[in-house]
């Protein structure tokens, strides 16, 4: 998929012309860039502390530590094993079950997915979007929508739910019944901030204020790259990308990111050496911020690289086996 979509991203490029749009962009403006971002991550870590609710004393220093390791992680591996690994990296660290950890990162997912589609819907009126990106895209939002609505019947009628388990489980009799009930039990659990109007109401307002920042950082590289577009086509090419991110790909979405780039920025008639320049600026900064930030969560958490191997092949092999 991502040779596909290199190739179809450096199809009739003209490689001068994009030498010369890479040439014009002004690096020290990124600064103002990686402030945000590393504002975003900050409020990324904040609302995943909110996710654990009710529980407290969870250090937001460490949340975003292992928050930026599970991103670097991301980038140089396939399936978003990041994601399961910065769960299994908190519940080690913070002596939680594993199974609420990853509970809590599934709900992150489903939310940022909703806020996504969300933004995009909102921007339909003022650009023309392609048909064949129409379709998916609401399709992607019902289903967002449908397992948001899920965790929270799950949430308010937690007895219930699981009781619905154990008539499967009876039913069907599986094997290692009760490992999985603790598991299930566990998950639950980590679905009680749903169960809180206030926490839930302070998720989705992060959420909202994550995305839109993530924009604006979007809109601070199109500013470095000189690119003269309105907020608008920031928050297009977030969107856009965001959502073939959904689906897993190659580590680092490479292709797949220039190409969906490519698409919004052809929205506002920028032509593809220009817009192909943008995206490369735009992932290569993300792979050094996210690199960065990760090695000094590291650092801080006291994880070499040998011992960040051994904890990804054991995070490797719990994936494999559920």
């Amino acid at each position: 998929m991502s040779l596909g979509s290199l190739y179809w991203a450096a199809r009739g490029v003209d490689f001068r012309s994009l030498a010369e749009a890479l040439d014009r962009v002004r690096y020290l403006r990124l600064v103002a860039a990686l402030a945000v971002f590393v504002l975003g991550q900050v409020a990324r870590a904040y609302r995943w502390r909110l996710l654990f609710y009710p529980l407290q004393g969870i250090r937001l220093s460490r949340l975003f530590n292992v928050l930026n390791i599970g991103a670097m992680v991301n980038n140089v591996s396939p399936f978003r094993l990041g994601d399961v690994l910065k769960a299994y990296l908190c519940a080690e660290l913070e002596q939680l079950s594993a199974a609420r950890a990853l509970s809590t990162v599934a709900v992150e997912r489903i939310v940022d997915t909703l806020t996504i589609v969300i933004l995009l819907v909102l921007l339909i009126p003022s650009i023309s979007l392609p048909a064949t990106l129409v379709g998916p895209t609401l399709g992607v939002g019902v289903v967002a929508v449908s397992a948001v609505l899920v965790l929270f019947f799950v949430a308010a009628h937690k007895e219930r739910s699981l009781a619905l388990l154990d008539r499967l489980l009876q039913r069907y009799r599986f094997r290692g019944d009760e490992w999985l009930r603790g598991m299930v039990n566990s998950a639950v659990d980590g679905l009680a901030c749903l169960g809180s109007l206030r926490t839930a109401a302070g998720v989705l307002t992060l959420s909202v204020v994550i995305w839109v920042g993530a924009a604006l950082q979007f809109h601070l590289v199109m500013w470095a790259a000189d690119l003269s577009l309105p907020f608008a086509a920031a928050l297009t090419a977030l969107c856009l990308t965001s959502l073939g991110m959904v689906v897993p790909s190659s580590p680092g979405y490479v292709g797949v990111f220039e190409s969906l780039t490519i698409v919004a920025l052809s929205l506002f008639d920028v032509g593809r050496d220009v817009a192909l320049s943008y995206a490369l600026v735009l992932h290569a900064f993300g792979y050094l911020a996210l690199g960065i930030l990760g090695v000094l969560g590291l650092w801080s958490e006291g994880y070499s690289y040998a011992a960040l191997r051994t904890v990804v092949g054991r995070t490797r092999g719990r994936s494999e086996s559920t």
